[in-house]
Parts: C-alpha cells; structure tokens; sequence
C-alpha cells in the first residue's frame, strides 16, 4: 500500500512540475530587464526592417539593437513585440518596427512620441531599462501571406501576437516541417500543398498553439495579404 501510495505521489509532482517548468522559464524570459540607452527617430512607421505597415503615424515604437532583435540567433525574433521602457522621466510601452542598425547590446531607437514620454528631446540620448510585455491587443492572431508566394514557395508573417514568435511550422506528409525566419520577419515554407494547411507558432515563451490556414494560391499572389487566424497565445 505505502509503495502504490509513493508511485501515486511521484507521479503527480512529475505531473506538477511539466506545467511548473515552463512557468519558470516565462517569468525569467519576461521579467529579464535590459539598461542601456535610447535615442530617437522619424522613422519606422512605413518600410522598417520587421515588414508590419500600415502603423498609425501616433503609435509609440522603437528600433531594436541587432542583438536583441535577432534574440538568441532567431532572425527578427523580437520583431512586433512591445517593450515595456523605462527613462528619467517615466515610462511607456512601445511596438518593436524596425532594427537599429549601430545600436550596442540593449539600445532602442525610439519614435519621438515615446522619447518625449520618458526624456528629454533635448539630450538627444538618454539612459533606460526595458523588458519584454504581454501586447495590448484583442482578436486572434493575423497572417501576412508575402507577395511572390504559392503553394510552392511561401513567405508568411505572424501578426497580433500577445508575446514574440520565435518558430512556425506546417504539417505535410505526417510531419511537422520548420520554417526559417528570415531578416524580413517572415516564415519562409516550400512545396506546402494545395489544401488548407495546418501550422503551429511557438512564441519566447515557449507556449505553442495550433492554426489552419485557407490553401495557398496556385500561382504567386501579385501583393501581400492578410489572413484572420482562429487563435491567439494564452496570457
């Protein structure tokens, strides 16, 4: 009896801790804070390296260093995530658009709404922290089918997610293929069928959900569109 009641209970804490796990590696990816500096920009509003136009012109974004937008060797990994910023003067939540280029490990190029939030305009450049948000957003996630795609050769972007998306995959042939994401922040597939397509998103978290897509064009779609999805990442 007492060994069927020892089995019982480590069965449940392994139980227990598969969900504790990724928990613990949530709190310590979003709660990581970063301090280096900020400075501010015009641009990112239309044609910035993560591809998410159209932004309205009064949004609060930044530019993100190399470093941190390409977050643990993803490409664009940190792409159309929010930041939570801190700076002399207070703090704000801002929309990752675009990459800075020069910026060192940590550093943000700010629009000059959020700037103005948290510094002076006047110095041109000032100390912050910052750290990774749930976005303020509502409604299920959205995909940007790239123009030039098919069901032969596809570049397709996550948007309206709650947290950073790190990973897509399709399922074809009983198997999940992953997709490569490029510079651009968009997952790239090919020879992904005629029929609608079932993928899967992984985001910084580690949490995974489930989607289908409608089939890809046959031919290559002349413009970009969007596409509703059927899902959004859990809180």
């Amino acid at each position: 009896m007492k060994k069927r009641l020892s089995l019982c209970f480590i069965g449940a804490l392994i139980f227990m801790l598969s969900f504790a796990v990724p928990n613990i590696k949530a709190a310590s990816v979003l709660d990581k804070v970063r301090e280096s500096y900020a400075t501010y920009t015009g641009s990112g509003y239309s044609g910035g390296a993560a591809l998410l136009d159209p932004i309205p012109s009064d949004m609060k974004i930044t530019a993100l260093n190399p470093h941190d937008y390409n977050y643990k060797g993803i490409k664009a990994a940190l792409a159309g995530a929010y930041l939570e910023v801190k700076g002399p003067k207070g703090k704000t939540v801002v929309y990752v658009t675009d990459k800075y280029p020069e910026g060192a490990k940590g550093a943000l190029d700010l629009s000059h709404n959020a700037f103005a939030k948290i510094g002076n305009m006047a110095d041109g450049k000032i100390p912050i922290s910052w750290k990774i948000v749930k976005a303020p957003i509502s409604g299920n996630v959205a995909y940007r089918i790239k123009e030039g795609s098919s069901e032969w050769w596809a570049a397709i972007q996550v948007r309206n997610h709650k947290y950073p998306i790190m990973k897509m995959e399709y399922y074809i042939d009983v198997k999940w293929v992953n997709m490569e994401k490029t510079d651009y922040n968009h997952f790239l597939g090919f020879n992904m069928g005629s029929k609608s397509l079932p993928v899967r998103i992984t985001d910084i978290r580690g949490v995974i959900v489930k989607d289908k897509l409608p089939a890809l064009p046959s031919t290559a779609a002349s413009q970009a569109y969007i596409v509703k999805g059927n899902v959004q990442l859990p809180n």
